[in-house]
Parts: structure tokens; C-alpha cells; sequence
């Protein structure tokens, strides 16, 4: 059976270990699942490129509206924090060999309807190395779920702001 090809953005996987509220700044909407990072005002929003930053603070546990202008949004923002995302079921097939390995989000805007986020993650683009905002950990894999195209991936955000970023 195939993977329901339905983006979610990131979710919490398991326990959450943090959620904070932080000010949200910005012309864009944040929508529920996000990668979102701190910017040099202090302010959070969402993440703007496909390789991750130093400034990745966490994900967004709510939809925040741009036109409201600085409102409250929160983060689960602990750095050790795993979530649950989709692959974009594109080019490659993830594997059990993808595991430790890191990957870079495709960023494209949430549903305003739902509030939820459309990111997902770039198995074709799986790699060794650090640049990218996404560190592989497991599937998820059960009823009507398998490692394939469009699999459930736990991961680790790899460029936490919190983090410490010596690579092992």
C-alpha cells in the first residue's frame, strides 16, 4: 500500500519537551508546522531557505497571519526536540539507509483554510553533511505507513539555534 501523499509540515513525535511563546514579526504567514528562526530583531519567523540556519529556533505550534501584524506565536523550540515530517515522494525513495543522514526542507506555503504547513522534506537531497536544516533519526512505519515515497521521517532539527554545532 502507498503512503498518503498529504503534507503536514512538521509535528511533535512522541513526548514534547518544550513550548514557548515568542513574538512573530513579518509579512509572511507562519503556518502550524513550520521551521521557523529567530531574526536579527528578536522577532520569529518562518524559515526562508532550503538549507537551514544557525538561527532555526524550532517549529510553530500555531498559525500566525501576517496581516495581524507582531503577534504571539508558539514554538516548540528544545533542541532535542524530534518531529514527524513527510517526504516529498519526488525523485528518490527514502531508506533505512537515510538514517544519521541530513536533509534539506522544500518550503511552500500552508494552507490559509487549514492553518497547517505544506513543508516536507528532500530525501533526493539526503547527505552527510551539516549544512542542512533537517538531521534524519527513523520512520514511522505501521498501518497504511512504509518506508517509500512519501514516508513518515523523524527527524532532529540539525542548525538549532540552541544546539550545540559540533558535528559527531
Amino acid at each position: 500500500m502507498a503512503n498518503p501523499d498529504t503534507p503536514f509540515g512538521l509535528r511533535p513525535y512522541q513526548k514534547i519537551l518544550r513550548i514557548r511563546k515568542f513574538v512573530s514579526g513579518g509579512t509572511t504567514d507562519v503556518f502550524k508546522g513550520d521551521v521557523v528562526a529567530m531574526k536579527s530583531d528578536g522577532k520569529v519567523d518562518v524559515l526562508t531557505t532550503t538549507s537551514g540556519a544557525n538561527s532555526t529556533l524550532g517549529v510553530a505550534a500555531n498559525f500566525k497571519d501576517a496581516s495581524a501584524g507582531d503577534t504571539e506565536l508558539w514554538v516548540y523550540d528544545h533542541p532535542d526536540q524530534t518531529f514527524v515530517i513527510q517526504d516529498d515522494g519526488a525523485a528518490a525513495t527514502p531508506a533505512q539507509t537515510n538514517a544519521g543522514n541530513t536533509a534539506p526542507l522544500i518550503l511552500t506555503t500552508g494552507n490559509t483554510t487549514t492553518g497547517l504547513s505544506k513543508h516536507e522534506l528532500d530525501i533526493s537531497a539526503a547527505a552527510t553533511g551539516t549544512a542542512d536544516p533537517l538531521k534524519i533519526v527513523d520512520f514511522v512505519a505501521g498501518p497504511g505507513l512504509s518506508i517509500g515515497k512519501n514516508a513518515r521521517i523523524v527527524v532532529t532539527l540539525n542548525r538549532h539555534l540552541y544546539k550545540d554545532r559540533v558535528s559527531v
